[in-house]
């Protein structure tokens, strides 16, 4: 691909003290052969008058019934703020009514500038945060206001409803002809990065298995904030991966994980999403109930100390992962999350994990669960 393109990889300069090597990232760009799948349902993307133009037609496509990948080049000025009662109106196109999200969703693009240097046109790149809301408005901010190509294919979401994954980010699939498509929404809670960036932002389930480290840029709450993270794949705990944060302009933030798209490892296609047929589900339940009551005394307890860390009283997958890690449980935490999460839900809450395989547990005050010499007697 060539270097001054606006698809070529992006190369990210370190933001702060501790990595001093710059990351090629090829995923703001989504080269998507739509010819793969069948029953693509494709529409010409509509530019807003007078704010930008066309240089490779804009489309959508919805795979899936409702993937959503846009395509296309657009040439324009991204301001810095959002301010249409000056005139200084951002937006830049305007989805059809079936490829519009449910809630506003924030993307990093690249927007490719170029210029003449000595008779020879170079080209430069920066960073611009694309906001699509559920009017289907495609808005675009700029940190230093530039005028280039934006390439449309940052723009991949999901319309329907997925799975709770950590904080308010949403994990949705799509099996099409043979593959899956594993798709990322939603902002995360206030992270301090000096803290916490040594440990997973989020665990993916067995079936959602990257076939190798990717990275990508995301953004944070505020123009100009953007974030580096990593999609490692990951064989431990029956967990299919890791997602790791790796460098950003802001020291804490709140980070939007929209945008992170990747199709998955071959051999995770066989395992099915968040699912675990009923056989042997109670032996299963049994088992792990016992290893928590030997680990911590109680079941209560593993929960307040391995689990719901915040107390908010539920659980998401990740949550549950890292509880299984904490807790120095080595079974499969993907079955077991497919298990406890019978009504499909997306979060785990206390009564769930009390399940009733202890049926004289059900009487006793509070749910509360055998104690360790209950289950030695048993």
């Amino acid at each position: 691909m060539a270097s001054d393109s606006v698809c070529a990889p992006y190369h990210w300069p370190p933001a702060q003290t501790g990595f001093s090597v710059g990351t090629k990232v090829g995923t703001l760009s989504m080269n998507l052969a739509t010819c793969r799948f069948e029953s693509v349902v494709t529409h010409l993307i509509r530019l807003e008058p007078h704010n930008f133009v066309s240089q490779e037609a804009p489309r959508c496509h919805l795979l899936g019934g409702n993937f959503v990948i846009c395509k296309g080049l657009v040439v324009g000025k991204c301001p810095r703020h959002h301010d249409p009662e000056n005139g200084r109106n951002m937006k830049i196109a305007r989805l059809p009514t079936e490829f519009r999200p449910r809630k506003t969703l924030q993307f990093a693009a690249v927007s490719r500038e170029a210029y003449a240097v000595n008779g020879h046109i170079s080209y430069s790149s920066s960073l611009v945060t694309l906001v699509v809301t559920p009017e289907g408005y495609i808005l675009g901010v700029g940190g230093r206001e530039p005028e280039g190509t934006i390439d449309l294919s940052a723009i991949r979401f999901c319309t329907g409803k997925g799975i709770s994954l950590v904080d308010d980010v949403s994990l949705h699939t799509c099996d099409v002809q043979g593959t899956r498509l594993v798709t990322l929404q939603g902002q995360l809670s206030n992270r301090w990065w000096n803290r916490d960036h040594r440990h997973p932002l989020a665990l993916l389930p067995e079936s959602c298995r990257p076939p190798s480290e990717q990275y990508f840029i995301v953004t944070g709450t505020s123009s100009g904030g953007f974030h580096l993270l990593q999609v490692r794949p990951s064989f431990s705990f029956g967990c299919g991966g890791d997602l790791m944060w790796k460098d950003g302009v802001w020291n804490r933030d709140k980070v939007n994980l929209t945008g992170v798209m990747f199709e998955v490892a071959p051999d995770a296609v066989k395992h099915t999403v968040f699912a675990a047929g009923r056989e042997g589900a109670a032996v299963l339940i049994r088992d792990f109930q016992q290893f928590l009551i030997r680990r911590f005394g109680s079941i209560e307890k593993a929960w307040r100390e391995a689990f719901d860390l915040d107390g908010s009283g539920e659980i998401n997958f990740t949550e549950f992962g890292l509880g299984c890690k904490a807790a120095g449980y080595v079974g499969n935490a993907t079955r077991l999350w497919a298990v406890f999460d019978e009504d499909q839900s997306g979060e785990i809450s206390l009564n769930e994990l009390l399940t009733g395989v202890y049926p004289e547990a059900e009487g006793q005050k509070e749910n509360t669960s055998p104690t360790a010499e209950a289950i030695e007697n048993k």
